[in-house]
C-alpha cells in the first residue's frame, strides 16, 4: 500500500519495492534526476542510501534509466495546510507557522483534490 500523497513518479517504485524505498529516495535524492545503473557496486550512492539489497532490487527494476525524484515538499505543505485548517487555525496562523504567504495558503486550501475524478471531463 502506498502513501496517499506520494508523488506520481514514485508510485511504481513504492508498489514494487515498498514505500520505505520510495521515501528514502525522496529523502536522499529529492529534487533531481537520478540515473539508475544496471547494477550498483558497494560505495555507490544508491547502496549508501538504500543498502545493498534494496539498491540491487531498484537497479533490477529500473536499471539503465534516468528518473526524476521529487522532493515532496509541495505535498507536505498542502497536507499541513489541510491538517491545520481542519484543526481550526486561521489562514494567517497557518501562513506564519509554515513560512508561507496567506495568499499561497489560500491557494493550497482552495485547490481541489488532484486524486478525484472530474465529473465533467470529456475524456
Amino acid at each position: 500500500m502506498t502513501a496517499p500523497h506520494l508523488p506520481d513518479s514514485l508510485i511504481d517504485v513504492a508498489e514494487t519495492l515498498g514505500l520505505r524505498v520510495a521515501l528514502r529516495l525522496m529523502q536522499e535524492f529529492g529534487g533531481r534526476d537520478l540515473r539508475i545503473p544496471k547494477s550498483a557496486r558497494p560505495g555507490h550512492p544508491l547502496v549508501k542510501a538504500l543498502g545493498e539489497e534494496d539498491a540491487a532490487r531498484l537497479c533490477h527494476f529500473l536499471g539503465d534509466a534516468v528518473i526524476y525524484i521529487p522532493h515532496g515538499r509541495a505535498q507536505g505543505r498542502r497536507r499541513s495546510v489541510d491538517e491545520m485548517s481542519a484543526a481550526g487555525r486561521t489562514r494567517g496562523e497557518i501562513a506564519r507557522a509554515l513560512g508561507l504567504s496567506e495568499r499561497h495558503v489560500r491557494r493550497l486550501a482552495n485547490r481541489g483534490d488532484d486524486r478525484q475524478t472530474d465529473l465533467f471531463s470529456r475524456s
